[in-house]
């Protein structure tokens, strides 16, 4: 249901649990060393949608404070991974416009884009594997829709691309980046949905370190599942390519004033 709010202030709060349980090459093989990641986070979000209309959508501004603690422990071959602990991430904010009057297939169709920087304002130690922060630029895009397909039936999918500036600390820039993340879901009662949800991601190029492409550094994964009210999700990861490969549960709450 990532759609078709109504106009004022919204405060969401995101509580998430991500674990990489295991790390993979480009082959999707275990790398040696037994290294594992995890993070608990909480996302504080401020939405506001206004009267204002732009192209025929009403505008909106999203602002966004993550709280990061990050946990880590074993190696990557001979590198150990190391974590910088809790702390602040990075600061979002970004235009959005939403459109919450169209139809598909005589269908209800809310639809939503938005652009947001992501600005390297969080806790970063240029020392350790795992920080709350990512000392680079961000501009993370994406167009979303809600489609009402049936009867008490929606599906939602955000489809997203990401763009990074470099990290001056390791002169490393990484590829840019596309995802989209999905969700079905039926209607039990009026307050509660249950159905899947989940996410796709690609990177698109290659990372860069001091300007020169690494080959084989281009991420990939694959979530799939559980999804409660459309606010409670416990995908779990396969088909790793070069990145941690574990699982990630998020409680989202969401309050209108």
């Amino acid at each position: 249901m990532d759609g078709g709010a109504p106009v004022g202030v919204y405060y969401l709060n995101y509580s998430l649990f991500a674990e990489g349980r295991r790390a993979v090459d480009k082959n999707g093989n275990m790398i040696a060393g037994e290294a594992k990641v995890a993070a608990v986070s909480q996302l504080h979000q401020i939405y506001w949608l206004t009267q204002a209309t732009v192209l025929g959508g009403k505008l909106g501004f999203t602002f966004l404070q993550p709280v990061v603690a990050v946990t880590a422990q074993g190696s990557l071959g001979a590198t150990e991974v190391t974590a910088n602990h809790a702390g602040l991430g990075d600061f979002v904010a970004g235009p959005a416009l939403q459109w919450d009057k169209g139809t598909l297939l005589g269908r209800p169709l809310f639809q939503r884009v938005e652009s947001d920087v992501i600005m390297p304002t969080g806790l970063y130690d240029k020392n350790k594997s795992a920080n709350p922060g990512s000392n680079l630029w961000t501009i993370d895009s994406y167009y979303s829709f809600v489609w009402l397909f049936a009867d008490k039936w929606e599906t939602s999918l955000r489809l997203w691309y990401a763009y990074h500036s470099q990290n001056p600390a390791l002169s490393l820039k990484p590829g840019q980046r596309a995802h989209v993340n999905y969700a079905i879901s039926r209607e039990i009662t009026p307050k509660l949905r249950l159905g899947a949800t989940g996410y796709i991601f690609r990177q698109l190029t290659d990372d860069k370190i001091a300007g020169v492409r690494q080959p084989d550094s281009r991420e990939r994964v694959f979530g799939l599942g559980p999804g409660l009210t459309a606010m409670l999700s416990h995908p779990v990861e396969f088909w790793g390519q070069n990145r941690f490969v574990g699982s990630r549960t998020t409680l989202q709450l969401i309050h209108r004033f």
